[in-house]
């Protein structure tokens, strides 16, 4: 499916724009927050081409797509008018959670630097690894500049962090990374390092170092963001162009320095020495159980919380361990995906994992979580247990990471070499638990995983779709007709090739070889099923027929090329309507049959139904007669 055509079915299956309070997205996610979730139609999403699947958690409804993500936000945000002005005026949901509040806060701080975060902790392990085996030396040039471009974020950080919690709390953006920016002013860090005193208003200032710190920028954002509404009720709109980024300043950054600062800095030391007091106690243990369960965090979007702790614990300690026994999780689930694209019978699903497997390697793992190991469950646990295993190595090993922070992926291993010593027993030990996970992960999957017993998965999702919210469910239905919604060669269904309709079990109806390519309305109702790959329709009648119309054979296979719609979900139509026009020159030449069953799917409502037994039917000819129970 095209992006433009993904981004229009998206945004109308989660209840359309009006339904939209804010979104934003990660490196796999669109994470929206809709105004009412009972909206979106989740199970159709999730089996929606282009989407692997819908996680509910946190407050945000994110739906997963993988790489693909900001091609398909960017589209999304077109049909929005997301911007800045959209976002800051989004409702406020005052019922939220704590927990859910800080999810959001946290995936809004980091996901717009994500990347060049990862980017700059990888260039670290890189030149770690360079000056490790002697290609560069610190005092080159060369490595002089390109450890600039690494180090710069991390130095700036607080700098990063005020601009970003500008958007999230919903101020000035410019004046959150200014206040950041005063954290790490020359003349301030020149005071700090040389310890000479300073006053403000014959206040001391206590000077700390805060290169690299987390929470000051942002607390002092979020204090900022009071003082900005109260200042926005207060002045009059003629002088706020000037007096409240002014008032705002004089205000803030003494604050900051005196109060704010100081505070939070200390803050930052007690987390991190509490999450290193924790590792310490067992750091086997804290390894086995924390890779063993981590990739169930991801699937519930809660690894967010984790990103403060690794950065916190490397601007404090200049390493954190708890990433390092993290890491193998990646290597775990690709284990267990290159099992399944080695050992799967099944073409499509060998595509699949192989595919993912690639994406693992490069530290990306929802291809695999959502489109391998998930649904096929067992691989899953395997990559979990390989996962376990290799974080207690990690963890017996004291491996830590240095160079800053990455997701995953072969890239970034370098990061995990020690700047001073270079390789020591915690690398080899990390490399270990790499090894170690990717394995067991892969073996296990060899044995415990089987191909599941195939059905025709849209006829599956079909039958397992929504139905009509308006219609009650009745023992008994009035008499009612069928047209025929196309042209052609009447078949008996039992005479198809498709299990799934010929044994009876989606319901009784008939099929059709079709003659020409135009689907017309069999009935006066509602559009209930329109497939994103317009191969499949499902209506239901006025009086409560539930009618699916299935385009020839594993037509879905053509991911909606050679199909045009006319119509859209909960749209009625009158018998005769225009709904699909089929190529069907197309379906034939891809070696796909144009048999097209028209099943009721609620079948036992009825007491019996009469099929056209004519050889040939027209469109609009009565094809199913609907007998009601006596």
């Amino acid at each position: 499916m095209e992006n433009k055509d993904l981004a229009k079915t998206i945004l109308f299956n989660i209840g359309g724009k009006e339904n939209v309070n804010s979104l934003v997205h990660c490196a796999t996610r669109l994470r929206f927050k809709l105004k009412d979730e009972s909206k979106a139609n989740t199970e159709l999403l999730k089996n929606l081409d282009g989407v692997m699947t819908v996680v509910q958690s946190g407050g945000q409804y994110q739906v997963v797509i993988g790489d693909k993500v900001p091609l398909i936000y960017d589209e999304i945000a077109k049909r929005i008018g997301l911007s800045q002005e959209n976002v800051e005026n989004s409702t406020p949901d005052k019922n939220e959670k704590i927990s859910s509040k800080l999810v959001s806060i946290l995936s809004g701080l980091f996901t717009p630097v994500l990347g060049l975060l990862a980017a700059s902790g990888i260039l670290k392990g890189i030149l770690v690894l360079l000056t490790t085996l002697g290609i560069l030396k610190v005092t080159d040039g060369t490595y002089i500049i390109l450890y600039a471009a690494a180090d710069a974020f991390f130095y700036f950080l607080p700098v990063v962090l005020g601009f970003s919690a500008g958007k999230v709390f919903k101020v000035n953006q410019y004046i959150g990374g200014m206040l950041g920016a005063v954290l790490v002013y020359p003349t301030l860090v020149t005071a700090f390092t040389t310890k000479t005193a300073l006053t403000f208003l014959h206040i001391p200032v206590i000077l700390m170092s805060y290169s690299s710190s987390l929470l000051p920028a942002v607390f002092a954002v979020f204090a900022l963001s009071y003082l900005d509404r109260f200042l926005n009720k207060t002045i009059p709109d003629l002088l706020k162009l000037i007096f409240v980024p002014l008032l705002e300043i004089v205000i803030m950054v003494p604050l900051t320095l005196l109060v704010v600062g100081p505070i939070f800095s200390e803050v930052g030391k007690l987390l991190s020495n509490i999450s290193m007091a924790i590792y310490g106690f067992s750091p086997m243990l804290a390894g086995f159980l924390l890779a063993g369960i981590w990739q169930i965090v991801v699937l519930f979007g809660m690894h967010w919380a984790f990103i403060p702790i690794f950065i916190n614990n490397i601007a404090v300690h200049g390493f954190d361990p708890i990433n390092a026994m993290l890491y193998c999780t990646v290597f775990g689930q690709t284990g267990a995906a290159l099992a399944v694209a080695i050992k799967t019978r099944n073409r499509k699903q060998k595509e699949v994992a192989t595919a993912a497997t690639i994406s693992g390697f490069l530290g990306i793992t929802e291809p695999i979580i959502y489109g391998v190991t998930l649904p096929r469950k067992r691989p899953f646990i395997a990559a979990s247990i390989g996962s376990a295993f290799g974080g207690a190595i990690a963890g017996t090993f004291g491996s830590k990471m240095f160079g800053g922070f990455a997701s995953g992926g072969v890239f970034g291993i370098p990061m995990f070499i020690d700047p001073k010593h270079g390789v020591t027993a915690g690398f080899i030990g990390f490399v270990s638990s790499l090894i170690v996970a990717f394995v067991i992960a892969l073996i296990l999957t060899f044995i415990i995983d089987k191909d599941p017993v195939e059905k025709d998965n849209i006829s599956t999702v079909i039958a397992e779709s929504p139905k009509a919210e308006n219609v009650t469910p009745l023992t008994f239905r009035e008499d009612d007709v069928i047209k025929s919604p196309v042209s052609g060669k009447v078949i008996p269904l039992e005479q198809i090739d498709d299990e799934v309709f010929s044994s009876g079990s989606m319901g009784k109806g008939i099929a059709v070889e079709l003659t020409n390519g135009e689907i017309l309305s069999p009935v006066n109702g509602i559009v209930k099923t329109l497939f994103p790959t317009k191969h499949a329709i499902g209506l239901i009648s006025d009086n409560g027929a539930e009618v699916l119309i299935h385009v020839g054979m594993n037509t879905v296979d053509l991911k909606g090329k050679g199909f045009d719609s006319y119509v859209v979900q909960n749209q009625h139509v009158s018998i005769g309507d225009h709904l699909l026009t089929v190529n069907l020159e197309l379906i034939k030449k891809e070696n796909l049959k144009v048999t097209t069953p028209i099943i009721i799917t609620n079948t036992p409502d009825y007491g019996n139904i009469e099929v056209n037994s004519s050889a040939l039917v027209n469109a609009g000819d009565t094809l199913l007669t609907l007998i009601a129970k006596k």
